[in-house]
This record gives structure tokens, sequence and C-alpha cells, in this order.
């Protein structure tokens, strides 16, 4: 069954019961809470779970609700890449107190960010390359091995901080029976990166801890070079847990399915009957256009 982010209109709708009551309208039994929604928010979903019994929460992105100690909140507030003693601690006292709210609730997974390496952005430069249509030429190919070196050497600990996090994280989902999905990132300095999400699913991935893939950060990071096509699935498409579904053209993400260049077909071989699936679509999409991406799915039979 196709699930659906309360991002979209999260935004929007402050009101718990007027959140989801908007998207039971349109059909949706399975929705993910996500990052930017606030403890009294979270009270007024509580409620309308108690009413609406066929609704349910399937999955909760971290860190969730709004951590109290930060005004807006989100998924990067706190890294648990930090090599900050107090930051990191803090990252998985966060991701844990999420995995609470989850066992609560009855949601099944955590998805989670790890984190970034301390590096200015390299974003302008790659997506200057991408408008000028260079990707795959000399120059990118050479501004492609300088970031991977730039990077290289900035991540410091960050590997060996995200595995300590990972081992806390690992016996709280034990202790709360629930899984947690490490996603796939948008960025070239964000955590995990393909290599660094291989080290951690070989260590933690027959445990409560596996891959939650984004179609969307996946298909801006092939169309910028960064990653070979499919290769994030070929890889790790064993450990998968769950998908993030929005479509993606050039390095615009988020759009409804059906409106950009990923391949959904390709993605089908890789679901597994409990895979969950959520639509993770950005408050500009409209209602229509949303159900529209909905259909598409279902026409692949991607539902």
């Amino acid at each position: 069954m196709l699930g659906i982010s309360t991002v979209w209109k999260s935004g929007e709708l402050k009101d718990g019961q007027k959140l989801l009551e908007c998207f039971t309208r349109l059909g949706f039994r399975d929705i993910e809470l996500e990052y930017r929604i606030s403890g009294d928010t979270y009270i007024g979903i509580r409620k309308f779970l108690e009413k609406e019994k066929s609704l349910k929460i399937v999955s909760i992105h971290n860190f969730f609700p709004v951590p109290e100690i930060t005004e807006n909140g989100g998924a990067d507030v706190f890294a648990l890449s930090s090599e900050d003693n107090e930051e990191r601690a803090l990252a998985v006292k966060y991701t844990i107190r999420t995995m609470q709210k989850a066992a609560e609730i009855g949601a099944g997974v955590v998805v989670l960010h790890l984190g970034m390496v301390p590096m200015d952005t390299v974003k302008q430069e790659l997506f200057r390359l991408y408008d000028t249509g260079k990707i795959g030429s000399d120059e990118h190919r050479k501004v492609l091995e300088e970031v991977k070196v730039l990077r290289e050497g900035k991540k410091g600990k960050t590997l060996d901080m995200m595995l300590m996090s990972m081992d806390g994280i690992q016996k709280a989902a034990e202790k709360y029976d629930v899984d947690v999905g490490i996603e796939n990132r948008y960025y070239f300095r964000e955590c995990p990166n393909f290599e660094e999400l291989g080290v951690i699913l070989e260590k933690f991935g027959n445990g409560r801890i596996g891959y939650w893939h984004d179609t969307g950060h996946a298909k801006v990071q092939e169309n910028l070079g960064i990653l070979q096509p499919n290769q994030l699935l070929e890889a790790y498409g064993r450990y998968l847990i769950g998908v993030h579904l929005h479509d993606a053209t050039g390095y615009v993400d988020h759009q409804v399915p059906g409106a950009g260049k990923v391949d959904f077909d390709l993605l089908k071989k890789y679901l597994k009957k409990d895979t969950i699936k959520i639509l993770e679509i950005h408050p500009r999409e409209t209602e229509k256009d949303l159900m529209d991406g909905v259909d598409f799915l279902k026409s692949i039979e991607l539902d």
C-alpha cells in the first residue's frame, strides 16, 4: 500500500487532527510522520489515531517531534556523525526518543539522516556543470575528483562516529522493537556516502538497522555523476526496508512520481511485500498533481 509523508501539509496545518484528516480524505491509510511536527501537533495526532482505527503510522522520520531545545527542528539539527561529543550525545538521545514515540504508536521504522562532513558545499559547482551540459566531460571528472579528495581530507572521524552512534541505536532498536532505516542523501557532503553506507550495513545490516532508499536523492546524485545509475539498489537492495517515492529532474527533486526521470519500473524488482512505500512530496505540488502521481504509480503496479 502507498503511504504518504506529512511533509506535504505539515507546514500549513499545525492542528494534528486536521493534518491527518487531509490525508484520510484522499484515501491514504499509511502515514509517515516527519521532523517538522511539534509536540503540540503530535498530541492532536494521537487523539485522531484513537478515533480513526483504520489509519496506521508506519514510519517516523528522525528527529520527532521537534526537540524542545531547538526552535524549528529538522532532520539534521544534530549529527550522529559529529566529532563533538555533546552534539553526538544529543543526536543519539533524540533519536532514541523518536524510537520511543514510534513504539508508542506502533510505527515499525524510524528513518535517519546521519550528518555531514564539515566542508563547504560544492553543490553550485556541480549544478553549474549540469546546467551547462558538462556532466561526463573532462572538466566534470576533474571537479568530481577534486571534491572527492576534499571530502576525504575533511571527513576526519565522521565514519567512526557514525558507527559508534549506530551501536547505541541498534541496542535501542532491539529494546523498542523498531527497525531503523538509513537514508541515502542528496548533497555530496552529507553522510553516509555510498562507501560509508556499505561499511555501516556490513556491520549492522543483519540486525535492526537497514537501508531506506530515497528515489529522488539517488536520481539527483546519478544526474550529477556522483553515482552510477541504480548503484545504490544494486549494492544495498538486500537491506531495503523502505522507500521515499518522489521524482526528480536534473537536481530538482520531491516532484510527484511521473513528472521527472526516475525509473520507478526498475525500482519494483527490489521491493518486497513488507517494504514500506512512502510518497515524500514537496508542499509546492497541488492536490491534483499528487493524485496524478498516485495514479501513475498504480498504473505501473507500484502501489
